[in-house]
């Protein structure tokens, strides 16, 4: 009896031992080698810095914020955070990682503008 291994169109078609081939290895990608950040010796070499920003007033909600995108979870601003994929956050005061299922939050934005405060002279 012959060995079958489909039909088709009514038709039957024998079994082909020599359409089977391994399976290639897989190639290697060459590494690609790129400049480390600099980073700076100490805390002397480093300069203070503060910076302003803005904070919506009204809260939005978790899925409408773009990956790598500053938020707060109260209305002041206060205790920056950043959404790092669907469902985690990062606080930036100790980048402690979060898990996140949803909820409402306020977006914060960087500010470069100058404050319009600004003392006259």
């Amino acid at each position: 009896m012959e060995a079958l291994e489909a039909t088709s169109n009514g038709t039957k078609t024998g079994s082909k031992t020599e359409d089977k081939t391994e399976a290639k290895p897989k190639k290697e990608r060459a590494r690609r080698y790129l400049p480390s950040l600099p980073s700076a010796a100490s805390a002397a070499d480093m300069n203070q810095v503060e910076y302003l920003g803005l904070c919506d007033r009204t809260a939005v909600e978790w899925d409408s914020l773009r990956n790598y995108e500053m938020f707060s979870l109260s209305p002041d601003g206060s205790f920056p955070m950043m959404k790092a994929s669907r469902s985690k956050a990062v606080r930036l005061a100790d980048r402690e990682v979060m898990m996140v299922g949803g909820g409402r939050c306020f977006r914060v934005s960087l500010s470069n503008h100058p404050t319009q405060n600004k003392p006259q002279s």
